[in-house]
């Protein structure tokens, strides 16, 4: 079993392809390719957290169908588009809905991490201080997001441990990703 995390999907939302300039030709090109490359990497007894906006602008009997052709045990962490969940039918699809979680993730090498997830990011985490990761969405490719990335320079500058990554999909070529894929790729950026 794998831990994947990724988040602001905006699985059935038009406009997610204009303001994050995805490469999709219109909705269902990205739906049915964000499904393909989640599947691709997901098996059924992998666990997926999802940071927020999974699903936005589709019916409930849409949402259904959806969330039941993905792979893997769906935990949503709220942001601010998951009206969907708001249908009872559609909410016990999930294994999980919450506002936040701090849990433990073991590492490929063994090693048990301690990850806090939001939609949001939190520079100062809980945990920070004691090796822990925070993984968050909401920011796209927007200046929020190059904000974000400014603040973790400055406060690692001043001292601080600050390991927050933002699992939004656009950054992550569209599919889920692990803890390791996560800090693989940062040693890659820093060497």
């Amino acid at each position: 079993m794998q831990v994947f995390f990724t988040s602001d999907l905006h699985l059935g939302h038009e406009n997610a392809i204009s303001f994050d300039n995805r490469p999709f030709k219109n909705v269902n090109e990205m739906t049915e390719e964000l499904i393909r490359r989640w599947n691709n990497k997901v098996k059924p007894g992998d666990i997926v957290y999802v940071l927020g906006d999974m699903i936005w602008k589709m019916t409930n009997d849409q949402a259904k169908d959806i969330i039941k052709r993905l792979n893997g045990q769906i935990i949503l962490i709220k942001g601010n588009h998951d009206r969907f969940i708001k249908n009872a039918d559609v909410k016990h699809l999930l294994a999980g809905v919450k506002d936040y979680d701090d849990i433990s993730v073991q590492l490929k090498d063994g090693t048990s991490v301690r990850v806090v997830l939001s939609h949001y990011f939190m520079p100062f985490y809980l945990g920070a201080r004691y090796q822990g990761y925070h993984l968050y969405g909401h920011f796209h490719n927007s200046q929020e997001h190059q904000d974000a990335l400014e603040v973790i320079e400055l406060l690692k500058n001043k001292g601080y441990r600050v390991e927050a990554y933002n699992v939004g999909c656009m950054h992550w070529n569209y599919e889920p990703v692990t803890l390791d894929e996560i800090l693989n790729h940062k040693k890659r950026d820093e060497s």
